[in-house]
């Protein structure tokens, strides 16, 4: 493994923030994230949103779904929302930007609760509630006030754990550090070679799918089952899972090595997606707008989200990763899209983390190293 990359910011610091701050310090900015959002939306207030939902309310919309007791009216008003959106050209290919960084985005959360080391964190390890929260209820605010944090708090447990062993290292005269490499990368690695196979196959079927019939089709069914995609995902997942593990008989953990066929394998997908996504809508810069003004306001309300949620997902990648990855993955987002992006940043990460344990790099968080006491044991040297 090459480790002497040099980054293209020569300013930015050599450690990303999840190496240098406490976990407390690093959640703030979700959470600010979140108020600007809901800020954001209240002050976007289209008089149509209130009119519409008392059309919901009063049963004279939609009648088959807002005449349901209770749930009736905010689901007539979101499965509204989504067929106002589908109205115009213009819609569809703003929501195609959106789906491809969905996909991408939903591409990294499979892959993380894969990982041998999300084990331990069982709403890192199954997403499906969550996305299902986010695509029904909560939006960004669902990543900005739990999602994010969460993974943020389990990639700085596995880097705390990497710098304690580092320490219980650093005083042996034969340091192994190719047995360092390993552990990492045994963290890294998916639990089994047939999640490569399940991911992009869950991801296509279960979302892209739904997502094309609902652009095409626009109507009730098409897009109820595009508001379920976290189930349809989940499905996929597992019955692919099952069949490639059955075909492959494999049942060892799969290291995501850079570069290697399975990263192209995992990723490939939601990168053409996003580039394609990408494509359309800048050439959609320079076309009318055929948007009425019910897609106006639906469009608002979807692209105000989509902003956040990529404004949060930017700071993910910046607290794992640095800003020179984040700088770049700006650049990125704005010549082939979010969510090729986000898949190209996190390559990078798992690289990045491969290469920390090569250096043996500690974590500066020194209250939360050795606050710990979980690991402490008669064996442990006292560091000063």
């Amino acid at each position: 493994m090459n480790c002497n990359i040099v980054s293209p910011v020569p300013f930015a610091p050599r450690r990303p923030p999840v190496h240098r701050f406490h976990i407390h310090y690093l959640l703030i900015v979700p959470i600010l994230l979140s108020v600007l959002a809901a800020l954001t939306l209240t002050l976007h207030g289209d008089v149509n949103a209130p009119l519409l939902y008392s059309q919901c309310h009063a049963r004279s919309r939609l009648p088959a779904i807002s005449r349901v007791p209770i749930l009736g009216a905010p689901a007539c008003f979101l499965v509204s929302i989504w067929m106002f959106a589908t109205a115009s050209t213009e819609g569809l290919f703003r929501l195609s930007s959106y789906f491809a960084f969905l996909a991408a985005l939903l591409t990294v959360s499979r892959v993380e609760a894969a990982r041998e080391y999300s084990k331990r964190k069982w709403n890192v390890r199954f997403p499906t509630f969550s996305w299902l929260v986010f695509n029904l209820v909560g939006g960004t605010f669902v990543w900005d006030l739990w999602i994010v944090p969460v993974l943020i708090e389990d990639a700085k447990d596995m880097r705390i754990e990497n710098a304690k062993r580092v320490a219980l290292e650093t005083g042996q005269e034969n340091r192994d550090e190719q047995e360092l490499v390993n552990r990492t990368n045994s963290m890294l690695s998916l639990n089994s070679e047939a999640e490569v196979y399940a991911i992009p196959t869950a991801v296509v079927i279960g979302f892209l799918v739904p997502s094309v019939l609902m652009l095409a089709l626009q109507g009730v069914v098409s897009v109820i089952a595009w508001l379920f995609f976290p189930l349809w995902v989940a499905v996929v997942h597992w019955v692919a899972k099952f069949a490639a593990a059955k075909l492959l008989k494999n049942t060892e953990p799969h290291r995501l090595s850079t570069l290697d066929s399975s990263v192209f394998g995992v990723y490939l997908v939601p990168v053409a997606i996003s580039v394609a996504a990408h494509a359309t809508f800048l050439m959609s810069l320079f076309s009318k707008d055929d948007s009425r003004q019910m897609t106006q306001m639906a469009l608002g309300f979807i692209m105000i989200n989509f902003f956040y949620l990529t404004a949060t997902v930017l700071y993910w990648i910046f607290v794992e990763c640095g800003a020179s990855v984040l700088f770049g993955a700006i650049a990125l987002s704005l010549t082939i899209g979010p969510g090729a992006a986000l898949c190209i940043a996190w390559i990078f990460r798992d690289y990045d983390v491969s290469c920390r344990a090569v250096r043996g790099e500690p974590d500066d968080s020194d209250d939360e190293i050795d606050g710990d006491d979980s690991t402490v044991h008669e064996d442990t040297p006292l560091l000063g």
